[in-house]
């Protein structure tokens, strides 16, 4: 069973991953030749500077509402607490805040330490590196020509193999030509099968149209099903009932409205009295904001500088480190010889003119097997539809006598 599933395999039409990565490889480099859709840079946009008005929501004006009620209560609550007698912490913050900014600023000293070690490690990580690549430079090339030498080997072994598929796959397309001959026997087989089944069909639905059927029925909408149900009423009573219902459905929604409506003049009044609260506080704190930023003008000293003398000597080892690998980077520098650059092109284009034959004799054998595949196919199909057909006749016989049957008796 699997060598029948699988000998027709070499004729699939559809071309497998590798040779699409291949085509579409050779596609890429032949359009990285031509510099037609070049991409142009498009001037920048002129953006608005106006600032846009932001419109404030119901939402958001009760969001901001309720948070400047509860600042208002903190402070009335420290003001309490206050005259009572408490303890201002005013002092003790103050502490507090310059030891934070002096552990902050030794905290800042050390990242800048690691980042400059981080640094230096990394320049001297790729001076090693540059060492080792000039050392595999010359490794590589002779990995290259020993490559060429065996993709050459490889392309011709896997030419013959195709050819010699080719030739096996005309030998057995050769042993099956008769197939159109029986296909069409196989058809006009089919076709009169089909005419009688539409005869015999043609003949029960005249017979069944020929029975006289009563289609009018009177309906009386002032009675009754008779199901003895309780909830049992006839069509005009349900009509009734229907539009008492929708008289009392109106008559809620109108009470509705008005409820909503209420509803929201209440909450219009609300938003208002929130919006004046806080227009004053926005303007107390654009006052506020405004004094601080002047006491801190005038209260501001130079910064305090955060590197030392370890942080100076790492970024002169860093320049120096640094110096070092763009010499070695120019050093190791090496340009590509006339000759090499040609010995390249030339092999270039001769695998892809070799890998293109190839390719398109592989197309047409398998387009000359798919055709063959598809037209023993349809033969198969063809004597499957004949048996489904001649069994679905049986059926239809059987059936045809029964109701004949039933129809005398």
């Amino acid at each position: 069973m699997e060598a029948s599933k699988t000998q027709f395999a070499c004729a699939n039409p559809e071309k497998s991953e590798k040779t699409k990565q291949i085509i579409q490889a050779i596609v890429e480099d032949e359009n990285s030749k031509v510099d037609v859709n070049k991409v142009k840079a498009r001037n920048v946009p002129d953006f608005k500077k106006d600032a846009v008005p932001v419109k404030m929501t119901a939402a958001a004006i009760m969001r901001e509402g309720l948070l400047y009620q509860k600042q208002e209560n903190e402070v009335m609550h420290k003001l309490r607490q206050l005259e009572a007698g408490a303890y201002d912490a005013s002092e003790f913050n103050k502490w507090q805040n310059e030891q934070r900014q002096q552990d902050l600023e030794a905290e800042i000293a050390a990242i800048e330490e690691r980042r400059l070690l981080g640094k230096l490690s990394h320049e001297e990580a790729i001076l090693a590196r540059t060492n080792v690549m000039a050392k595999n430079q010359e490794r590589v090339r002779g990995i290259k020509e020993e490559t060429a030498v065996m993709m050459r080997e490889f392309l011709d072994k896997k030419f013959q193999e195709e050819k010699e598929m080719k030739m096996l796959v005309e030998n057995t397309m050769a042993g099956h030509r008769n197939a159109k001959d029986a296909k069409k026997r196989l058809t006009e087989y089919k076709q009169k099968i089909d005419m009688r089944c539409k005869m015999e069909l043609i003949q029960q639905i005249r017979a069944m149209e020929s029975t006289p059927v009563s289609r009018f029925k009177v309906v009386d909408l002032t009675s009754t099903s008779g199901a003895g149900l309780l909830g049992e009423m006839s069509i005009v009573e349900l009509r009734e009932r229907l539009a008492l219902l929708k008289e009392k459905q109106l008559e809620e929604e109108e009470e509705k409205r008005d409820i909503i409506l209420n509803a929201k003049q209440a909450k219009a009044d609300y938003l208002s009295e929130t919006l004046d609260r806080i227009s004053k506080h926005r303007a107390e704190q654009t006052r506020s904001a405004a004094v601080k930023l002047e006491e801190r003008k005038k209260n501001q000293s130079a910064p305090t500088p955060f590197r030392n003398e370890a942080l100076s000597e790492l970024e002169r080892k860093l320049q120096e480190k640094r110096a070092e690998r763009i010499r070695e980077q120019q050093k190791s520098q090496v340009l590509p010889s006339r000759a090499s650059a040609n010995r390249t092109k030339s092999l270039i284009s001769q695998k892809k003119n070799l890998e293109a034959s190839r390719w398109q004799e592989l197309e047409q054998a398998q387009e000359r097997s798919a055709k063959f595949l598809a037209q023993i196919r349809l033969v198969v199909a063809a004597a499957a539809a004949a048996a489904a057909v001649a069994v679905v006749v049986v059926v239809v016989v059987v059936v045809v006598g029964m109701v004949v049957l039933f129809v005398l008796e």
